[in-house]
This record gives C-alpha cells, structure tokens and sequence, in this order.
C-alpha cells in the first residue's frame, strides 16, 4: 500500500542518519578545495548542537562518581545554568572539550568521504570500512584526552590530584569506547541482519531498532569500565573490594546515564552533520540545497504578495 511504502522510505530516511559515519550514500560535485571548507563548516556546526546534553550528562557523570553531588540535582544545576547563564556554560570548559570531541569526530568522518572521493575509491565496504576505522579512532581518543581532562576538574576537592591522569584511567577510557563502537557498527549490523534472516523483520525497522538498541545495552558493559576509570584517578591505592562496592552502587545510574547519551550523541549529531551537508554541498538533486529552498521560500512569498495586492486593487476599482 501506499501508506507502508511511505513508511518504509521515512524508515530509510531515518535510518541513514544514524552514525553518519558509517554511512556513505552522497554524490557531491564540488571539488575538495570548495568542498573541504563546508564539510569542516558542517561538522562543527553539528557540533554545537549536540554538545550541550553530552556535556552536561558527562560532566554530571563525573561529579556522581566522585560523589560530589548527586546526580539528577547536578543535571538540574548545569541545564538551570545553560539557560540562566548562557555565556558562563557555553565559554566553560566542559562544553568547549565536548564540542572539540564531536568536531573532531564529524571532520574526520565528513574528510574521509572526501578523500575516498578524490581518490575514486568506489567499492562500498572498502568506503565504509575506511570510513567507520578513521571516525572511530578520532571519536575514541578525543574522548579519552576529554574525560582525563574531565577527571582533573570535576572531581571535586579534597584530596592532591595527580599531575596527570593515570595510564590505567586513559586505557579504561579508551576501552570503554571501543566497545561502544564495536556495539555500534558491527553488533547492531549483524543483530539487523539477523532480525531480517530469523523474523521477517523489515530491513528499514531492523536497522533502526538495533542501531539505537544494541549501543545502549553495550552500555551495560561499559558502564563499569566507565565507573573504575574515574574511581581510580579519584582513589589509586584503593582495595578490590572497595572498587567493586563503588561499581555496584553507581552501576545503575551511570548505566542509564550512558544509555542515555546515545541518542544525542549518535542521532543528533549525526542527523545535523549529514542535513548541513545535503544542504550546502552541491549534488545532482540541487532541489535539496539551502539556496534552492530559500529561492523557492521567496518567489512564494512573492507571488502571495502579488497575488494579495491584486485583489485589494480589484476591491477598490
């Protein structure tokens, strides 16, 4: 029918947008020296649209774990100072690393499509795979340089902080988005195809359902390498036991905290890199650029106006 057809290409349209990175379904025509400029353009406009939830949540992250602070009052204090205090949270710290983060991982992703272009690399596994390797080792070491800077700052006082972050700290860090994005762009592809293999299930909603759904229950392993990488830059010396009982009782808000911060992080961001770039890179469908539809918006505008003194001057005579 023609209600599940159109369903089913919204399903798609949405679909593409997830982890942009991973997807590679663009015929832009411009040249890399035009081009080059716009991609940076859209990835940090992305950027700055994503950055204020994940800062507020990591931040608030940081401080639950050092028990600083609650976490739901922490989230209601920053979002309170976001709109109360809007230069002092965006010129702040926490928000100008994360912005580095997701710029970093947007540009390196939106180049590397523009490299595979410029060198004609037409296999499509080769272009993903290229792809997902380059935005994957951006996003996971930006994020582990972030959360060390994170670890020194939040953390609260009263107690010398290390010089600098601990290597067991970094490589948790480190470990901790790793699985994240194997979750992302190798289970939930293979969970997809399997619900399409074993259930019948259509390819669109598959792709869309695990996408979302297998990063955020990876969050259940991540959480404790999430939790002991902060507990061991706050207390280095220690016990077993003492770190277990810290992992059990934050377990289940950083593990909904994480779970979470997917949707901004992986859905958000990457729905407004991939817009920004339909709209100001140059395509074969130019219908779809921002001039296109501004020049339409104004010749309606236009004819509505013209259409409308028309009548009032037939009103008159």
């Amino acid at each position: 029918s023609k209600s599940q057809k159109a369903e089913a290409k919204t399903a798609m349209s949405i679909s593409q947008y997830i982890a942009d990175f991973t997807v590679d379904n663009h015929e832009f025509l411009e040249g890399p020296y035009v081009r080059a400029p716009k991609e940076i353009g859209c990835a940090l406009t992305a950027s700055m649209l994503v950055s204020p939830l994940v800062s507020i949540m990591d931040k608030c992250m940081v401080q639950e774990i050092k028990g600083v602070s609650g976490f739901m009052s922490n989230i209601a204090t920053a979002s309170g100072e976001m709109v109360t205090q809007p230069k002092q949270f965006f010129g702040g710290l926490s928000f100008k690393l994360t912005v580095i983060v997701y710029f970093g991982t947007y540009a390196v992703a939106n180049l590397s499509e523009l490299a595979l272009d410029l060198y004609k690399v037409k296999h499509p596994e080769t272009r993903k795979q290229l792809k997902v390797s380059a935005a994957s080792v951006a996003n996971i070491g930006l994020l582990a340089w972030r959360d060390s800077v994170f670890a020194r700052e939040f953390s609260g006082s009263g107690q010398a902080k290390p010089k600098s972050t601990p290597m067991r700290t970094i490589g948790l860090f480190a470990a901790r988005d790793c699985a994240t994005m194997i979750a992302t762009f190798y289970l939930a592809p293979k969970a997809a195809k399997y619900l399409q293999r074993e259930y019948d299930t259509n390819k669109e909603v598959a792709e869309i359902s695990t996408a979302f759904v297998i990063p955020v229950i990876a969050q259940i392993v991540t959480a404790p390498l999430h939790i002991h990488a902060m507990d061991y830059y706050n207390r280095p010396v220690a016990t077993f036991d003492e770190r277990m009982q810290r992992i059990s009782a934050e377990f289940g808000k950083i593990s909904f905290a994480r779970g979470l911060r997917i949707l901004p992080a992986f859905g958000i961001g990457s729905y407004s890199n991939n817009k920004f770039r339909e709209l100001t890179i140059r395509q074969p469908n130019e219908e779809l650029l921002l001039t296109r539809k501004i020049t339409r918006l104004v010749q309606r505008a236009t004819r509505a106006g013209r259409s409308l003194t028309g009548g009032a001057q037939k009103k008159s005579s």
